[in-house]
């Protein structure tokens, strides 16, 4: 690293918002060195038990990481853990490995490397790069099992010295899950994107990162403090003393600032003339609905029932469904919920009586697609959805909608389970609105055919933008081409909200452009009427709409439907933003 005494400014890429002060930590990774070793025939079954209790130590391991994640409401993270768990019990981790050792009379750290060698070379042949992507899941999993077998020291990330800046090459899931969050202030890595696991869980513990840092330019010495500005990705080394006031002040005044905010949950989701928008939040598991009775008053838009299962585990029984079902009914009350039927397939899997082996799984049997090929499990579901019906406010929607033909069929069969649970005498409401996820082009190119068959819309932003611009938002490289300001993907919500308008059915936005307040503005003036968002964002989302009227916020989209570029657009937002709101400090740079 270079020796650099004054002060310094490195400029990278936003990962995750926030401002932090510290000290320099740097993560090494020991390289493992693995030798090989013949075994005499007799040492062969303790070679094999060797190599269980370091999968069984591993798993323990992700169990206590689970665990600290659930603590911490983290859901995307744990959902990540389950995926490895279940990875772990992989024949080829398991059953491969232990007949190799057997058959080889090789010791197993030796055997197993040689696995995820082959694995790798497997995954580097893939046109895919998500799926080249996901070999990182197993290369974690097998240094964490070779950990165990070869005993190499690990950096304690759980005993960090508080206010630490860690500095990585790269980070992987299990850092960011293991690393207490009163201790580690900030990440900064060399590679790394917003979509990875490791930024996923980052962004749940609320931790300022920034990525795209040469990690041979950063360095303070004499333990001299460190400023990381996840706003706008600077990195600042050794600054002077004006600077860390200034960037004291602006810390302080952020947290002040959403304190501020969470307090007044009471008010309503409106402009300031009059514009009443709808301010419900993203849930994937139960204990989630007690922090967001926080916030007073706000239903459940979009309820992921698939995450509220193990991930890997067996498909669910109705009765189970409905047990856990009732339980969200029975808190929320009169307030709306929306069961998004179970979008699996891709990343979360189940085992299931037709699993096939996929290619592209996320071009394949995923949600909808997937639900109607498994007819019996998606009955099962609409019927216990469908009994929770009559102890609350509940809405149907169905994810991954590509034709109008696909919306059709799974309403059939939704009203074939309707008149089952009827013939069985058992009660339902008497009106149960139904609608459809806009995730893919052809359901927002068809909004008008889809519109006429729901009784509400949500577009999901998340998936919409990656299929529209052909941009894996999980691809390190080219995580700066996948954005929602740009004009395809605006004019797409344009035209989905346009259209439903002329069928006076609602829209609603469940992606990650709805939790970002620059978007508000635009998204009420393309004339979205409901938000759905992560619970920790709607005291800021509902100031964003607070400080915006309906005119100036059609005004404004008109305006930016007349821009070029993502990056104009993201420009001109922020720049509204920041008028608009000058004291959100997340925005202001």
């Amino acid at each position: 690293m270079k020796n650099q005494s004054a002060e310094l400014y490195l400029q990278g890429t936003p990962i995750c918002r926030g401002i932090a002060i510290g000290n320099l930590i740097v993560l090494h990774r020991q390289e493992q060195h693995i030798s090989e070793q013949s075994l005499p025939i007799e040492k062969v079954d303790a070679e094999i038990r060797r190599f269980r209790q370091a999968i069984s130590k591993g798993k323990d391991e992700i169990h206590a990481l689970k665990q600290r994640l659930q603590k911490d409401r983290i859901v995307e993270g744990v959902a990540i853990l389950d995926s490895h768990l279940q990875i772990m019990d992989d024949p080829m981790i398991t059953t491969d490995v232990e007949e190799r050792i057997r058959a080889l009379q090789k010791n197993a750290e030796f055997v197993f490397k040689s696995v995820v060698t082959e694995c790798q070379k497997q995954f580097e042949l893939l046109p895919d790069p998500y799926f080249r992507e996901r070999f990182k899941d197993i290369e974690e999993i097998g240094r964490r099992i070779s950990h165990h077998l070869i005993f190499t020291h690990k950096t304690p990330l759980h005993q960090l010295p508080p206010d630490s800046i860690v500095l990585a090459t790269d980070l992987n899931v299990f850092d960011t899950a293991e690393i207490d969050k009163t201790l580690a202030c900030a990440f900064i890595t060399q590679h790394g994107s917003a979509a990875s696991h490791a930024a996923i869980v980052a962004k749940g513990k609320g931790i300022p990162y920034v990525s795209g840092i040469n990690l041979e330019q950063v360095q303070s010495p004499h333990g001299g403090a460190v400023i990381v500005d996840g706003r706008t990705g600077q990195i600042i080394v050794n600054p002077t003393e004006d600077t860390l006031k200034k960037y004291k002040e602006m810390k302080e005044g952020l947290h002040d600032h959403y304190r501020t905010l969470t307090n007044r949950g009471g008010l309503q989701s409106e402009t300031f003339d009059g514009y009443r928008v709808q301010l419900s939040a993203n849930i994937d598991l139960l204990r989630e609905v007690e922090g967001l009775n926080q916030f007073r008053g706000h239903g459940i838009g979009l309820l992921r029932t698939e995450s509220a299962f193990a991930s890997g585990a067996p498909l669910p029984s109705e009765e189970e469904q409905y047990a856990l079902y009732s339980k969200f009914v029975d808190k929320l009350g009169s307030l709306p919920i929306v069961f998004r039927t179970f979008d699996i397939g891709g990343d979360k899997q189940f085992r299931h009586a037709q699993q096939v082996a996929e290619s592209n799984p996320f071009l394949g049997y995923r949600a909808i697609r997937l639900m109607l090929r498994e007819r019996e499990f998606f009955k099962a579901q609409l019927r216990a959805i469908l009994r929770t019906s009559h102890q609350g406010n509940i809405r149907i929607l169905f994810p991954m909608i590509s034709s109008v033909a696909e919306l059709l069929e799974a309403k059939e069969i939704l009203e074939e389970v309707k008149a089952e649970l009827r013939s069985q005498q058992i009660p339902l409401a008497p009106h149960i609105p139904v609608g459809c996820m806009v995730e893919v082009p052809s359901a927002a190119m068809t909004a008008d055919l889809l519109a006429k068959e729901c009784d509400f819309l949500s577009i999901g932003t998340n998936d919409l933008v990656q299929y529209t611009l052909a941009v894996d938002r999980t691809h390190t490289f080219l995580n700066h081409l996948y954005t929602p300001a740009h004009p395809a993907v605006v004019r797409l919500i344009r035209y989905v909200v346009s259209e439903a308008n002329r069928a006076h059915v609602p829209v609603c936005i469940c992606g990650e452009i709805a939790a970002d307040p620059r978007y508000t503005p635009l998204l009420l003036g393309l004339g979205i009427q409901e938000l759905s968002i992560a619970p920790r964002h709607l005291p800021t989302i509902k100031n964003a709409i607070r400080k915006t009227s309906i005119v100036g916020a059609t005004r404004l989209a008109e305006a930016v439907l007349k821009l070029s570029s993502a990056a104009e657009i993201e420009q001109f937002l922020t720049n509204e933003y920041q008028r608009l709101a000058p004291e959100d400090g997340l925005y202001n740079h």
